[in-house]
C-alpha cells in the first residue's frame, strides 16, 4: 500500500522545471522532419492562475540558458511577454483542457449528456462481455510495479502509430525509467494497464504534481481500435482517481483532440512562449522555425478545406501500420 503524495500549500502561480533541451519541431501535420534544440529555463503556469502585469519578474536566473519555455501561459498574459532585451516568440498556442477533480465522480458524469453517457456506458459494456464478462485492468504505483508496467506498456506503445510516426510513444531510455522510480517513491505516479484476454491492449502513465494529474503518455493496440480501449482505460482510471486524496485537477496538457474535449470539465485558452537571448545562432533557430510554423499552418489549411487533410492523415497512419 502507498501513501499519497503529501499535502502541500497552494502552488505559486510559476513553477520552475530546470534548464532542458527544448526541441524546435519541423513537421508536416504529422509527419516529423527535424528537431533541432535549445537550452532553456522551462516555466510552467500553475493550470488556472492569474498572473500579474509585472510577472516576467518572478523568472528565475537563468544565465546557464539561451532563454526561457514558459509553458501553458494563459492567453490573457502573452502580451506581458513582449518587450525589454528579449526577443519573444509564440510557439503555438491551444486550449488546454483540465477535469476538476474536486467535483465528485458522480457529478463529473453528470456534465455529460444523456446521449455521451449512454455511449461510454455501452463502450464499458461491450469491452467487458469481449473480455469474458468481467473487466480487467490493474493500477502501477510502486517502483516494483512499475518494473512490471514499464515493459508492457512499452511492447504495446511500439505498435502506436504515435510512436512509429511522431516519435511520441512511452519513452524507453534509462532516464525516463528513473524518473519514473523516483515519482514512484514519492507516490507521485499513477500507471494503468488495461487487458483483453489475458494481454495489454491500452496504458496510461499519469504523473502528478502538487496534487495535479498529468495526461503523459496514453496509448493502445491499433488492432482492438474498433473496441475504443482507450476510451474504457481513461474512463475506469478517472472514476479512480476522483477516490483519490489530495488529487485537485487532471491536466490534459496542451492541444486539442476528441479524446481531451470528451472527458475535460473545461478548457482555458494559453500558449507556450519563448524568450531568448539574443545570441545570433539561438535567434536564427528561433525564426526559422517560426517561418515554416507559418507554411505549414497554410498548407494544412489549405487541404483542410479541399477536404484532404483527413485522407492524408488515414493514409499515413494506414501505411505506418497504425
Amino acid at each position: 500500500m502507498i501513501a499519497p503524495e503529501a499535502a502541500t500549500p497552494p502552488a505559486p502561480p510559476l513553477a520552475f522545471l530546470g534548464v532542458q533541451r527544448v526541441p524546435f519541431r519541423f513537421a508536416l501535420g504529422e509527419i516529423r522532419l527535424f528537431a533541432p534544440s535549445l537550452s532553456l529555463a522551462v516555466v510552467e503556469v500553475e493550470p488556472g492562475a492569474t498572473l500579474p502585469q509585472n510577472w516576467r519578474d518572478g523568472l528565475p536566473p537563468s544565465e546557464t540558458a539561451d532563454g526561457y519555455l514558459i509553458r501553458g501561459l494563459p492567453a490573457d498574459a502573452v502580451a506581458g511577454a513582449a518587450g525589454g532585451d528579449w526577443y519573444t516568440q509564440t510557439l503555438r498556442t491551444y486550449p488546454r483542457h483540465l477535469v476538476d477533480l474536486t467535483t465528485g465522480y458522480e457529478a463529473y458524469m453528470a456534465k455529460f449528456s444523456a446521449k455521451t453517457r449512454s455511449t461510454l456506458k455501452r463502450k464499458l459494456r461491450k469491452f467487458q462481455e469481449l473480455s469474458g464478462g468481467a473487466l480487467h485492468w490493474e493500477q502501477f504505483r510502486t517502483k516494483d510495479e512499475l518494473a512490471t508496467f514499464l515493459p508492457r506498456a512499452r511492447e504495446l506503445s511500439a505498435k502506436t502509430y504515435q510512436e512509429r510516426l511522431l516519435d511520441a510513444g512511452l519513452p524507453q531510455d534509462a532516464s525516463f525509467t528513473a524518473q519514473a522510480h523516483d515519482l514512484a517513491a514519492r507516490g507521485a505516479v499513477y500507471a494503468y494497464l488495461l487487458f483483453l484476454n489475458g494481454r495489454p491492449v491500452s496504458y496510461l502513465y499519469l504523473p502528478v504534481e502538487r496534487g495535479r494529474v498529468i495526461y503523459a503518455y496514453l496509448g493502445y493496440d491499433p488492432a482492438v481500435a474498433e473496441h475504443s480501449p482507450g476510451t474504457v482505460l481513461q474512463l475506469l482510471a478517472m472514476e479512480r482517481l476522483f477516490a483519490e486524496p489530495g488529487l485537485t485537477v487532471f491536466d490534459f496538457t496542451e492541444g486539442a483532440g476528441q479524446h481531451k474535449q470528451l472527458f475535460a470539465t473545461h478548457a482555458i485558452d494559453c500558449a507556450d512562449v519563448v524568450l531568448l537571448k539574443r545570441k545570433p545562432g539561438a535567434l536564427a533557430l528561433a525564426k526559422a522555425h517560426s517561418a515554416f510554423s507559418r507554411v505549414e499552418a497554410s498548407l494544412v489549411t489549405a487541404l483542410d478545406r479541399l477536404g484532404l487533410k483527413k485522407r492524408i492523415k488515414q493514409l499515413i497512419r494506414r501505411v505506418s501500420g497504425a
